[in-house]
């Protein structure tokens, strides 16, 4: 029955987005990010298209540099029918404020679908996760190695974004000096099991909901093909059966964000990442966002997807953020956290309850 109600509002909101296309090609896209210097700084913080080699094909993505030599790195991990774009906003800030390196990446085989009208952003299909995480790694390695001054990386994912970036935290990736590529991983309403997404879209595929069964089918393309054929491809890729992995990467803390009220991941889906975190020692905090507040947008509702098919009902509580938000109260808990951890603050183990209606933010401490 679970499984059903969270298929009824799986998909509802999975069309969230958006992301710009990319120019140049190699390393030398990169470093022209600042017209006339280096790869590591910029006089401004607007946000410039790059694409590197990624095993011998173009990756392409955004960055936006600091004005001085930079502090870290933070990789920003799209959601299922956005681009890079999405993060283009999101990208100058942090670079801006926190004087980093701060880059999105579209992933190798995504398709890149163009914007109906002039202004709006670019969307896409597929669920290339494999290939985010290695673009995202790329990434980071090739900004960290030319630029010296780096110190804390940070991978940051929501939605789908969860599970690339889950993947890259994964993937036991290391700098130059061979110590750990990945400080933090920072996910927000994160799909960190992906078997249990695909059952949900198979389910209202079978309904005859159409973009249900685009998202099965993307899957099944990432997967090559469906969880009965190859359940080891699905396995590999679900990022809470590979706690022990991020473990082994060396990274120092994790944090989760999710809305009480998800409709399209469902927020249990955090909560077994936290427990699988925590079974393998890795400093871990949950922020469960209850209500939302009164700037925040609705986002995508379990309980509006249930009761507001005719658009009577809307959920107070708080629901899946669209990534180009900011002003939902799960992206904007988000951002508060990562502005935490590149201010020096570090993980620990405790419970957060946040309430947007009151500003409250209540918090336990927990056992690491």
């Amino acid at each position: 029955m679970r499984t059903r109600l969270m298929a009824t509002a799986l998909l509802a909101a999975l069309s969230l987005g958006a992301a710009p296309t990319s120019v140049g090609a190699g390393a030398s896209a990169a470093a022209g990010a600042r017209p006339g210097g280096g790869p590591c700084t910029s006089g401004h913080q607007q946000a410039r298209s790059f694409t590197i080699d990624v095993d011998g094909e173009p990756a392409d993505g955004i960055v936006a540099l600091p004005r001085r030599a930079p502090r870290g790195i933070v990789v920003f991990a799209h959601g299922y029918g956005h681009t890079s774009a999405s993060w283009r906003h999101h990208a100058e800030r942090t670079a801006e404020e926190h004087g980093v390196i701060a880059l999105a990446m579209d992933y190798r085989g995504t398709e890149i679908i163009p914007p109906a009208e002039r202004g709006d952003l670019p969307s896409s299909r597929g669920w290339q996760v494999s290939e985010g995480a290695e673009d995202s790694i790329a990434a980071a390695r090739w900004f960290e190695r030319r630029c010296r001054t780096v110190e804390q990386i940070v991978v940051y994912g929501v939605s789908m974004g969860g599970n690339t970036s889950g993947l890259a935290a994964a993937a036991g990736a290391t700098r130059h000096d061979g110590t750990p590529l990945f400080d933090h991983w920072v996910a927000i309403e994160p799909a960190v099991n992906v078997i249990e997404i695909y059952q949900g879209a198979r389910i209202l595929a079978a309904s005859g909901n159409e973009f249900a069964a685009n998202a099965a089918e993307d899957i099944e393309r990432q997967m090559g093909g469906t969880f009965e054929e190859v359940p080891d491809a699905y396995l590999e890729r679900t990022v809470v059966a590979r706690a022990a992995d991020i473990a082994a990467s060396g990274i120092r803390g994790v944090v989760l964000v999710h809305g009480i009220d998800d409709g399209l991941v469902p927020t249990n889906q955090s909560r077994e990442m936290q427990a699988a975190m925590r079974a393998v020692g890795v400093p871990t905090e949950l922020y469960t966002v209850v209500t939302r507040g009164p700037d925040s947008e609705a986002g995508s509702t379990m309980t509006g997807a249930i009761l507001g098919a005719t658009g009577a009902y809307e959920s107070p509580f708080a629901g899946h953020a669209s990534e180009t938000s900011t002003t939902h109260t799960v992206g904007v808990t988000g951002f508060a956290v990562l502005d935490r951890l590149l201010r020096g603050e570090e993980v620990g183990c405790g419970e957060h309850v946040v309430d947007g209606l009151t500003g409250i933010e209540a918090s336990v401490p927990g056992p690491c």
